[in-house]
C-alpha cells in the first residue's frame, strides 16, 4: 500500500474531490478511493482516475442548475412541474467507506481490469492448463447474458427516464440510445454518453428531461472548464469532437465497420471487436481511428484489433484504447514497418529496426507472470519480424526489479514516456 503521494498533486484534490491517502496497486494498476460531494467511489488506474475527475466537474454544473433560480422561475413560466434535488440527494456513485481498514480490504477485493490484463498472454507461455490454475476466475469471463447485449438503435425523440440506461454485469453502459437533446447536454457537459458513472448517466437524463418539460423558456449552458491536469478526460473530449462521436451510434458503427476492412480486419474479426461489450461507441472508434492514422504502410494493422478483442472488462479496454492513441502519436515522430502481436500484446517495429514495446500501466512488478510473458518474448516476435533493438516504453513506472529484470532481457526502459 502506497499513499496518495503517487498521485500527481494536482490531481489529489479538487473543488469537487480528494483521493483517500491509501492507495493500492496490484501489479499494473493503481487503484484509488476518491470521495467526493456527489458519492465515494473507487477508480482502477490513472487514466480512468483523470475522466472520473473531469466528470465531477460535469456533475457540479447539474447541481448548480438544480438550484438554479433562473431555472426554477423558467419551470413556473412554463407551467410545467418537475422533480428538482440536488445531485448528490438524487444518488451516489458508491457507498461510503468511512472505516480506513475497510476501505483497504474493498480496495483490495474492488480491481478486476489488471488481473486479466495480460492473462491471454500468461497462458500461452505456460500452458492453458498450468496457467488456469494460478488465476482467479471472474464474472468477466463467464458468458455473458443476451439481455446484456448491446442494442445501438437509432435516435428517437421522445423522452426517456433512466430506466432506459442498462448497466452490464460489470462494467459499462447498455443503452438502448439516447435522444438528440440528451446527447448534446453530455457534449455541453464534455463527457462521454457512454461513460460507466452511473450517476452522470442518470441525471443527464433527468436534466434533459426537464429542459424538454420547459421548452425554449430555458437552455442550459454549462460553465465546464477542462483542467489541464485532467489530460484523458480532455484529450477524450478533444477527439470526441474530431470524430463526430456526440451523434448516432449507428453512424458511429458503420464509420469504425469502413475502416476495420481498410485495416485488413475479416468480416468475422470486425464482428467480433465490433461486439465486444468491454467497447463503447467511443472506445471503439478511438482504437479504431488510431490505427487507420497509422496509414496503409503500417503493414499488421488487424493484428492489433486481434488483439484488442480479448478486453472482458473497462480496465483492459482502456489498455487497448491508450496503446492505440499512442502508437499513433509516436508514428508522428517515428517511422513505423509494422504492427506485431506477438502473445497479443500490441507492439511495433520501426523502420530504423527497434521492437518498440508500449506498456500502459500505472506501475509494473516484477511477478511470476510477467517474467514468464517476457522471457522469450524477443523470440516469438523475431517470428513475426526481425528487429535489432528492444525498447519498453511504460505510461507509468516500474519497479526496480521489473526494471532491472527487463534491462537483464537485453530490453531499455522508458518510464514515463508518453507524455
Amino acid at each position: 500500500m502506497w499513499s496518495a503521494s503517487v498521485v500527481p498533486e494536482a490531481l489529489r484534490k479538487g473543488p469537487y474531490h480528494e483521493i483517500a491517502p491509501q492507495v493500492t496497486s496490484d501489479g499494473y494498476f493503481n487503484n484509488y478511493f476518491v470521495k467526493s460531494q456527489f458519492g465515494d467511489f473507487y477508480v482502477e488506474g490513472q487514466q480512468l482516475l483523470e475522466i472520473r475527475i473531469g466528470e465531477l466537474n460535469a456533475l457540479a454544473e447539474l447541481d448548480k442548475l438544480s438550484s438554479s433560480k433562473v431555472f426554477g422561475d423558467a419551470l413556473v413560466k412554463s407551467g410545467k412541474a418537475a422533480v428538482m434535488a440536488p445531485v448528490h440527494a438524487v444518488k451516489k456513485v458508491a457507498q461510503t467507506v468511512s472505516d480506513p481498514d475497510k476501505m483497504v480490504e474493498t480496495l483490495q477485493a474492488v480491481p478486476e481490469g489488471a488481473e486479466r490484463l495480460f492473462s491471454w498472454a500468461y497462458k500461452q507461455v505456460k500452458g492453458a492448463a498450468h496457467a488456469a490454475a494460478d488465476l482467479v476466475s471472474s464474472d468477466s469471463e463467464k458468458e455473458s447474458d443476451p439481455k446484456d447485449k448491446e442494442d445501438e438503435s437509432s435516435d428517437s425523440d421522445e423522452d426517456k427516464s433512466s430506466s432506459t440506461l442498462k448497466s452490464g454485469k460489470s462494467f459499462g453502459l447498455r443503452y438502448l440510445g439516447y435522444t438528440k437533446r440528451e446527447r448534446e447536454l453530455f457534449r455541453k457537459l464534455h463527457v462521454s454518453p457512454y461513460t460507466s458513472n452511473q450517476t452522470l448517466q442518470d441525471e443527464v437524463v433527468r436534466v434533459a428531461g426537464i429542459e424538454t418539460a420547459v421548452g425554449f423558456a430555458f437552455k442550459f449552458i454549462p460553465s465546464v472548464a477542462l483542467l489541464s491536469q485532467i489530460g484523458t478526460f480532455n484529450t477524450w473530449y478533444g477527439r470526441a469532437e474530431k470524430l463526430s462521436l456526440y451523434e448516432d451510434p449507428a453512424v458511429i458503427r458503420e464509420k469504425n465497420k469502413a475502416e476495420l476492412r481498410e485495416l485488413g480486419a475479416s468480416d468475422q474479426l470486425a464482428g467480433e471487436f465490433q461486439k465486444n461489450s468491454a467497447y463503447t461507441p467511443w472506445t471503439r472508434r478511438f482504437v479504431v481511428a488510431s490505427l487507420t492514422a497509422l496509414g496503409p504502410s503500417v503493414e499488421g494493422r488487424a493484428l492489433f484489433i486481434q488483439s484488442a478483442c480479448l478486453a472482458k472488462n473497462e480496465p483492459t479496454s482502456l489498455y487497448f484504447v491508450s496503446v492505440a492513441e499512442h502508437l499513433e502519436r509516436v508514428s508522428k515522430e517515428t517511422p513505423l514497418k509494422r504492427v506485431v502481436s506477438s502473445l497479443f500484446i500490441p507492439a511495433v517495429v520501426t523502420k530504423k529496426g527497434v521492437l518498440y514495446v508500449p506498456l500502459s500501466v500505472d506501475y509494473l512488478f516484477w511477478t511470476e507472470e510477467i517474467a514468464s510473458i517476457f522471457a522469450d518474448f524477443k523470440k516469438r516476435v523475431q517470428s513475426e519480424e526481425k528487429f535489432s533493438g528492444v525498447e519498453i516504453h511504460i505510461r507509468g513506472k516500474a519497479s526496480p526489479l521489473a526494471r532491472k529484470e527487463l534491462k537483464a532481457l537485453g530490453a531499455k526502459v522508458f518510464e514515463n514516456s508518453w507524455s
